[in-house]
């Protein structure tokens, strides 16, 4: 089955009911955990307790939604270390599906199509996702463009300092954003200097 136009235009605001047709449409059950905080207009997940295919719901509804207010997805959980060198001990533990490249790029696209047009969302918080350049390229290009979005969190996301770079890149072209949490981020005095120069 293929989502309609009208439910498309529906959904970009309600997002329940928009993600609810999706995982219909897919067959899979609706998380209560997506819906939780939905009547006050925010989206706050544990990514971690998310499996692979019950993002496609969720992603393909932020990135046409125009009625929340905070979207923020967290991740606790760290590749393993494996102290004697086996490495069928790392691949045995089996990490989560935000943890992947494909998942977490996906997920980036769609908050960037969801700046682009929203005329609400004023707060993201991305926690210790493994964010990469590519990730942080598209991600600009709607924090640039967004007139509504105020605060920033990337806490524990570990860009460094070449990460910040392609960051301020995209807020030094916000007159928007007030506020940024970079706390946990790998950031050295001399990038933050460079960020404090881009946040007025």
């Amino acid at each position: 089955m293929i989502e309609s136009v009208q439910a498309r235009q529906r959904g970009a605001f309600n997002f329940e009911d928009h993600y609810e047709n999706l995982c219909a449409l897919q067959d899979s059950a609706p998380l209560a955990a997506v819906k939780a905080h939905l009547a006050k207009g925010v989206l706050d997940l544990n990514g971690d307790r998310i499996r692979l295919n019950d993002w496609s719901p969720i992603i393909n509804t932020i990135k046409i939604n125009r009625s929340l207010q905070l979207i923020a997805v967290r991740s606790f959980c760290q590749a393993p270390a494996s102290e004697d060198g086996n490495k069928m001990a790392v691949l045995k533990h089996k990490l989560a599906a935000i943890r992947s490249k494909e998942i977490t790029h996906r997920l980036v696209k769609a908050l960037k199509d969801c700046l682009l047009i929203s005329p609400t969302l004023s707060c993201i918080e991305l926690q210790g996702l493994a964010l990469r350049r590519s990730d942080l390229l598209v991600l600009v290009k709607g924090l640039s463009k967004s007139q509504t979005l105020r605060h920033l969190s990337l806490e524990q996301c570990r860009i460094g300092d070449k990460g910040l770079e392609v960051l301020c890149s995209g807020l030094k072209n916000s007159k928007f954003i007030n506020s940024v949490n970079l706390s946990g981020c790998s950031i050295t005095p001399s990038g933050a200097e460079a960020l404090a120069g881009v946040i007025k």
